[in-house]
């Protein structure tokens, strides 16, 4: 998109997705065609940001692994009991699927759906520019971005399957500075509170507010998750097809800034990662 400069900057998958998303609630607001229970899916490297765009206008958010077949999965899941009707469902690496007109990945709806959102800013008198901007002065500063840890050569899988091994057992308690609250392990669904040490491996999380107690969701994925105190999540886990492994940063800040302040600090902690 051209920005206020005049210049074009690419927009991420995950601003695409956060974009289309608050689009799609409001068209299907104006026109009376939002179904009863509406529900978002993203996978669990998707921002955060799109969380807050579906709770905040009334509409269910769920994480799913990453691949459109746990979307579509889950999708079914929540229909045929009931539960909710999926609107949007979308990953951070420019995937779409709007509907039911097809169970995966589609860039044909996506592309429709784009073309009519740009239409409709348009005559909103605004760029796309303008309106991601005015999505995060309206939801908050949200950045991300994905590191990844190449380990070619025969001894590749090996230094992979070491650092995963060595993250799990040794979970940091701090990193960049900040400390750590929580560590969730998708493999087993455990969660550990880093501030007293408790581990709790029936995948349950108690609120620390309330003291409720709940199930973590997701497991059965090679997948680490640290959540920080500043409410930044990382997320790391091996590539199913390359040699490498992937770090997701998603983290905000007051402005945005603050937020690309964060992408840059914690950035050099996952460079000093790799083995």
């Amino acid at each position: 998109v051209r920005n206020h400069e005049g210049e074009f900057q690419p927009v991420t998958g995950n601003q695409t997705g956060v974009l289309l998303l608050d689009y799609l609630i409001g068209a299907m607001k104006r026109s009376g065609k939002m179904p009863a229970n509406p529900v978002a899916l993203k996978t669990i490297v998707t921002t955060e940001m799109a969380r807050k765009v579906a709770e905040s206008n009334g509409v269910k958010c769920f994480d799913t692994f990453t691949g459109f077949k746990f979307m579509a999965e889950k999708k079914n899941a929540l229909e045929e009991s009931g539960e909710g009707k999926v609107i949007f469902s979308y990953e951070e690496s420019y995937g779409y699927m709007l509907g039911d007109y097809v169970r995966d990945k589609d860039a044909v709806t996506a592309s429709m759906l784009l073309t009519e959102m740009a239409a409709w800013y348009a005559a909103q008198g605004m760029t796309l520019f303008d309106a991601l901007n005015s999505l995060y002065e309206k939801y908050g500063y949200y950045a991300e971005k994905t590191h990844n840890l190449v380990m070619p050569g025969l001894d590749g899988l090996a230094k992979m399957a070491g650092l995963m091994a060595s993250l799990r057992a040794n979970p940091y308690t701090e990193i960049a500075g900040t400390t750590v609250t929580q560590f969730k392990d998708y493999k087993d669904g455990s969660v550990r509170d880093l501030s007293t040490g408790e581990k709790s491996t029936d995948g349950s999380v108690i609120d620390c507010v309330t003291g409720a107690k709940s199930r973590m969701e997701l497991s059965g994925s090679n997948v680490l998750r640290y959540e920080l105190e500043d409410g930044t999540v990382i997320l790391v886990r091996p590539s199913g097809t390359e040699p490498k492994i992937k770090v997701y940063i998603l983290t905000q800040g007051a402005d945005a800034a603050a937020a690309n302040a964060n992408l840059e600090k914690y950035g050099q902690w996952v460079a000093a990662l790799k083995p």
